[in-house]
């Protein structure tokens, strides 16, 4: 059961249970107020929301890279979009000239408003969650996806568009 505590964010999900095909209570894992399937950028959105103030780290960096470029189709993801963004708050902490070039911006900053870029508005799918969580995977240093990042968020809305029908299970 994929769960959170942030009021902006739905309370809780089981997905449907696959050996017996019956929906359980569902609640949809995406923003409130919210209907219909949930999209790549409303999943970054939810955990920019949950984890304003998350160190960005090369497998969040990674993460919202491969989401961008399931959304998108490229694989390096949208030209100052947020895996941009990210990606410059590393180079910032490894390069000293960029060091000093005012504050650093925040995980729930860079993904404040991911959910209205058009790019991303593409419905997540299980492969969509798969491709998404091997990337944090590849990039962590236990090489296992945070329960509460990403890759757990991605595939938590991935299972949820299946179980309401919103996105077909053999998508790729």
């Amino acid at each position: 059961m994929y769960t959170n505590s942030n009021p902006t964010v739905g309370q809780s999900i089981s997905v449907s249970d696959k050996m017996e095909g019956q929906k359980q209570d569902m609640q949809r894992p995406g923003l409130e107020g919210h209907k219909g399937p949930v999209t790549i950028g409303e999943v970054l959105q939810v955990v920019g929301v949950r984890h304003p103030e998350k160190q960005i780290d090369i497998a969040v960096v990674s993460a919202i890279r491969s989401a961008e470029g399931r959304a998108t189709g490229v694989k390096d993801g949208l030209p100052n979009g947020p895996a941009t963004q990210a990606q410059h708050v590393l180079d910032r902490r490894t390069n000293p000239t960029l060091a000093n070039a005012g504050p650093e911006p925040t995980l729930g900053t860079i993904l404040a408003h991911a959910k209205d870029t058009q790019q991303l508005e593409k419905p997540v799918n299980l492969r969509d969650a798969q491709r998404i969580t091997e990337a944090e995977m590849r990039n962590s240093p236990t090489g296992q996806i945070e329960p509460d990042g990403i890759g757990a968020a991605v595939q938590a809305a991935a299972d949820y568009n299946v179980a309401c029908g919103h996105v077909n299970p053999n998508a790729q």
